[in-house]
């Protein structure tokens, strides 16, 4: 279980391209994921290592989701990018 004070941090060897409005990242696996506004604003907000806590309230200030809602999907996305190999936590 991630945690409000656990770091997300990209991992080396990722790469990313942009494709008209989605962008892909690609792991060192060669599996990648599609990126959606939301997605690629975290994507931008963990190019240097961010608590969850931070990246929730970044996003609770710029959309209007409540900070539980916030929370609980941000994690599930943090936890898919920890899958696709994408990031690690700390």
């Amino acid at each position: 279980m991630i945690d409000p004070g656990s770091t997300v941090a990209r991992n080396d060897g990722v790469v990313e391209a942009q494709f008209d409005e989605t962008r892909v990242v690609l792991n060192e696996d060669l599996a990648y994921l599609g990126l959606n506004e939301v997605g690629q604003q975290i994507w931008d907000l963990i190019e240097s290592p961010r608590t969850l806590a931070s990246l929730v309230a970044e996003l609770v200030e710029d959309y209007d989701v409540s900070e539980a809602d916030c929370t609980r999907d941000v994690t599930r996305y943090v936890e898919a990018l920890v899958e696709h190999k994408l990031v690690r936590l700390s």
